[in-house]
């Protein structure tokens, strides 16, 4: 067998990463543990130890652009998760956004608006020259897929390599981004065991629940094709704004949430038993962060190594003051509640590594209503705030 292929395997990088990741995830220090994040880590190492070798075997320094793992399988993955803990989360949503549902609006902006000025500070004070890979870092910072694809269609216009400076800045700044949403929902469920515990009560009326129904595949399928499809609508904004749409992301997130709080329409049943929901979410989260290592982890790594240590510095710094000022407003200000602060705030960074972080902090999928109240407007302020950094 060519060592080459073998090492190279998708499938044998992405259950090495997941299983490898599981051994350290269950490590802990303080009562902090990396959980299911351990693969998104190990998948880091492993992308730039192979990528490294493959390198070597065929005398290119150059760096590999194709991703590890096929985007098809990604997005199969991420659409997984989003939609089981969007029909776990859903019990609570009406009644959440009912009298919460401004101060998520508040709250997207308040963490994008700060990611925002903190990019344009950087832009304008400290590196005017380095002004299209610091708005990558931006987007980066806030892990946002959409927020890129606006950076990206902005770039277009430019003259030059504009858009892989803006590729640059976001490879370079996104895992940081990422790890640092994942230590602060840690280290704040760390001090939450209250939560924890309301969250396991809950969960053992959920399983109690009558009303219940097997794992079905036709309902959960038909909630991942409604959100797709809103996924894809897009909404214009205007010359000066484009296009805005949800995204597949956002719009499973949205299906889920809506249809799970309807829970029956005709032979469609979306009140599906919670704990083999909670077993396809596992499943789908452990792949889709082995795969975010895998697919991000080399470029990252290297790039910080050769030219990207003050993009480093600016994307880390970014995600940092979001999050403060975003965990200072709601909880000063906006006075939610921790679980759905933490929610929210990941949300607002629009960070899915971040949410399953803040799920097994917390033990409980409650933390997901306050993250799909938040996406959209956070999905909406990213993309407004990306086209403003251009045009100023």
């Amino acid at each position: 067998m060519n060592i080459t292929d073998f090492i190279s395997n998708p499938l044998l990088l992405m259950f090495s990463s997941i299983f490898l990741g599981q051994l350290i995830g269950r490590l802990h220090y303080k009562n902090i543990k990396l959980g299911s994040s351990g693969g998104l880590f190990v998948g880091i190492v492993i992308s730039y130890l192979v990528t490294k070798y493959l390198q070597m075997e065929a005398k290119d320094s150059i760096m590999l652009s194709k991703p590890f793992i096929p985007k098809e399988v990604f997005k199969l993955s991420l659409i997984g998760f989003i939609a089981s803990v969007g029909l776990l989360a859903s019990k609570n949503i009406r009644e959440t956004i009912k009298k919460n549902g401004y101060r998520f609006m508040v709250l997207a902006l308040a963490i994008t608006s700060t990611g925002a000025l903190s990019t344009w500070f950087f832009i304008n004070v400290l590196f005017n020259d380095l002004k299209i890979s610091i708005i990558g870092t931006y987007v980066g910072a806030l892990t946002s897929s959409p927020g890129l694809a606006t950076a990206i269609e902005s770039a277009k216009e430019l003259a030059g390599n504009a858009e892989a400076m803006i590729g640059l800045g976001y490879s370079i700044s996104y895992i940081p981004g990422v790890a640092i949403v994942i230590i602060f929902v840690q280290l704040l469920g760390k001090h939450q065991k209250n939560h924890i515990t309301v969250g396991k009560l809950h969960g053992k009326k959920e399983v109690a629940n009558s009303n219940e129904i097997n794992f079905n595949i036709v309902s959960f399928c038909f909630v991942c094709l409604l959100g797709i499809i809103i996924g894809k609508i897009n909404i214009y904004l205007g010359s000066y704004l484009g296009y805005f749409s949800l995204g597949s992301t956002g719009g499973v997130l949205i299906s889920a949430l809506i249809l799970g709080d309807i829970k029956k329409i005709s032979f469609l049943n979306f009140n599906m038993n919670k704990g083999q929901l909670g077993v396809v979410r596992d499943i789908s989260l452990n792949m889709f962060l082995s795969i975010v290592g895998l697919n991000y982890g080399y470029n990252a790594l290297n790039l910080i190594k050769t030219s990207g240590a003050q993009l480093l510095v600016v994307g880390g710094f970014t995600a940092v003051i979001s999050i403060l000022f975003g965990y200072l407003v709601g909880k000063k200000i906006l006075k939610l509640s921790n679980i759905y602060l933490v929610g929210g705030i990941c949300g607002g960074m629009t960070s899915t590594p971040g949410l399953a972080a803040s799920i097994e902090a917390f033990d409980s999928d409650d933390v997901t209503v306050g993250y799909g109240a938040t996406y959209p407007f956070a999905l909406f302020f990213m993309i407004l705030f990306t086209s403003i950094l251009f045009k100023i």
